[in-house]
């Protein structure tokens, strides 16, 4: 079962990991950092239109980091986006939304700081893509979310999420398919950019069939605003050679 990881954000666009300072299981070496953080240099596109912005309550932003405790050590680290949403109704049999997101990763020591000499490198795409999201699909509607991470070279790494009406209303957490899974080492040890594009669709194949994606409401000054669809970013990592 996933647990969170204590979490600081201090900066708009910026996560921090905090070290657990509980014994480590004996029973199983764990290969990670002290500490590490994930930073957002960069957004583009329609579903990200507030880069830099700080308005209360909701921006893109990261939000919260889990990882698993069985031994398998997978991590995700979720990226909230208010602007990514979609919806169908008569007159409007199809909607999509992209954004284009651009991270700086660093390994922290305990002091807080990049180590002179890096011990780990990180891996992306351990277990696919985990979503948090709010859906609402009649019968006839089908909705498809698309992540892409774009490796150093010319491969990508993709992971297709897609759900099918009737899907009550509700917030759903699920993962895209781990078949044939990929990973990714960043090219240097202790630090490097990743880059993503997530897009979505929502399409009635049934005439006049009606949906919606997007994220958990709540009222903030008298307006209705989005908590934000929340992509979960998976990763590990590996010790560093001389």
């Amino acid at each position: 079962m996933p647990s969170r990881l204590q979490i600081l954000t201090a900066l708009v666009g910026t996560a921090f990991a905090l070290p657990n300072l509980t014994p480590r299981d004996t029973s199983a070496l764990r290969i990670l950092p002290w500490s590490w953080n994930f930073n957002i240099t960069a957004l583009s596109g329609p579903g990200c239109p507030d880069f830099g912005a700080t308005s209360p309550p909701h921006v893109t932003r990261p939000t919260f980091g889990s990882n698993t405790v069985d031994g398998s050590e997978i991590y995700y680290w979720f990226f909230a986006y208010p602007h990514l949403r979609a919806s169908v109704a008569p007159g409007t049999p199809e909607a999509s939304v992209w954004c284009e997101t651009t991270l700086a990763y660093t390994e922290l020591d305990k002091d807080g700081v990049a180590p002179a000499v890096p011990g780990y490198r990180l891996k992306l795409h351990k277990n696919g893509t985990q979503v948090i999201a709010r859906y609402d699909l009649e019968e006839g509607v089908e909705a498809k979310l698309k992540f892409t991470y774009f490796t150093d070279g010319k491969e990508t790494i993709v992971d297709t999420l897609n759900v099918a009406g009737p899907r009550a209303s509700g917030s759903y957490n699920d993962n895209t398919p781990v078949t044939g899974l990929v990973q990714w080492p960043l090219p240097k040890c202790g630090t490097g950019t990743i880059k993503f594009r997530t897009e979505l669709t929502v399409s009635a194949k049934k005439e006049g069939a009606k949906g919606t994606v997007s994220s958990d409401q709540l009222e903030y000054e008298g307006k209705t605003v989005y908590y934000g669809l929340q992509q979960g970013v998976s990763y590990d990592w590996e010790k560093c050679t001389a």
